[in-house]
């Protein structure tokens, strides 16, 4: 199967850019295994808003970890949010044809986490890969290079990218807690 190349620079190591531009008081987030578990820790109301869930193009954010080729795309964008302040930007993308993932992904504003790491799926989950995004994203607010990481879960031969974006409004929820 080809691949696109990674035009995002995704690195296997946090890069030091990353953690600057985050914050300290965000910076433990960024490796954090289940976002929902460790946002739901915070001292603020977590909530899921839903942006996006259908068909869509592929996304080179996933280039290198999903095979470009595939005939078609399946993607959910959200917004995680403190407060009901945006703190995390996420897509997650699978192939059209991959019926599990897709239901998994209809989840309306249920965060995806609960289901990935309650522990009822046989899911396997890559190392995280991390890059800086130059280009803004949805409820960003700004056009700032911001922190991501990126991971591929795998469940009966089929697998689900995840992009997790960090906004800079994750820094000043976590410090207020």
């Amino acid at each position: 199967m080809p691949r696109m190349e990674n035009q995002y620079n995704w690195q296997a190591a946090l890069p030091a850019q990353a953690l600057a531009a985050i914050g300290a008081h965000a910076a433990p987030v960024l490796t954090a295994q289940s976002l929902t578990q460790t946002l739901r820790a915070a001292d603020a109301r977590f909530s899921v808003r839903l942006l996006y869930l259908g068909a869509a193009p592929f996304d080179a954010l996933f280039a290198g970890g999903l095979p470009a080729d595939a005939p078609g795309w399946f993607a959910r964008d959200v917004l995680l949010c403190l407060n009901d302040v945006p703190v995390v930007w996420a897509r997650s993308m699978c192939a059209a044809a991959s019926q599990q993932w897709r239901l998994l992904l209809d989840c309306g504003t249920r965060p995806l986490g609960e289901r990935l790491f309650d522990g009822s799926l046989p899911v396997q989950r890559s190392p995280f890969e991390f890059a800086l995004l130059d280009k803004a994203v949805p409820g960003s607010g700004a056009a700032e290079r911001l922190p991501a990481r990126r991971s591929f879960f795998t469940m009966q031969g089929e697998t689900l990218g995840l992009v997790e974006c960090f906004l800079p409004a994750l820094d000043q929820a976590l410090a207020a807690r």
